[in-house]
């Protein structure tokens, strides 16, 4: 098995400042862009298939980023909930370490509430899981309310 983080990223939001390939100290790197504005649900579809390659690739995904766009509709939010949702249910199975939510400070602030919400459901629904759920703002992170989970 491969140490390895898996970065997902929705349509129109941008690589994590904060998140330097080159300054990883181990494992691999992999990235899943949704490239094209389609349903907001395509991105589950996508995920799912990249992950079944990594694992039979022998990849052990112990960390999963999760860079946010600024759509705060109906769609979008149960689509991104979908998605965290099974990542962190994936992750929790191989005791994986950390997820991380992370979207641009430079957002509008409903951007903002609306992952630290979803990030405080995570955190109640994955008690006991192991892992530590974390939400990144340009460069801040926090977690005094979303401390490890477990």
């Amino acid at each position: 098995m491969r140490d390895a983080s898996l970065v997902v990223i929705e349509f129109g939001a941008s690589w994590p400042r904060w998140l330097d390939p080159a300054q990883r100290a181990t494992g691999d790197l992999a990235v899943v862009a949704q490239h094209y504005e389609g349903e907001p649900m395509s991105l589950v579809t996508q995920v799912a298939s990249r992950i079944t390659r990594l694992d039979a690739g022998g990849w052990d995904l112990n960390t999963v980023v999760l860079v946010t766009n600024a759509r705060t509709d109906a769609d979008a939010f149960a689509a991104r909930a979908v998605l965290a949702r099974g990542l962190l249910a994936r992750m929790a199975s191989v005791k994986a370490d950390r997820f991380v939510l992370s979207i641009d400070r430079a957002l509008e602030k409903r951007a903002r509430h609306s992952l630290r919400m979803l990030a405080g459901q995570l955190t109640d629904e994955g008690a006991g899981s192991g892992v530590s759920v974390v939400v990144r703002m340009g460069h801040y992170e926090s977690v005094a309310a979303l401390s490890a989970v477990g």
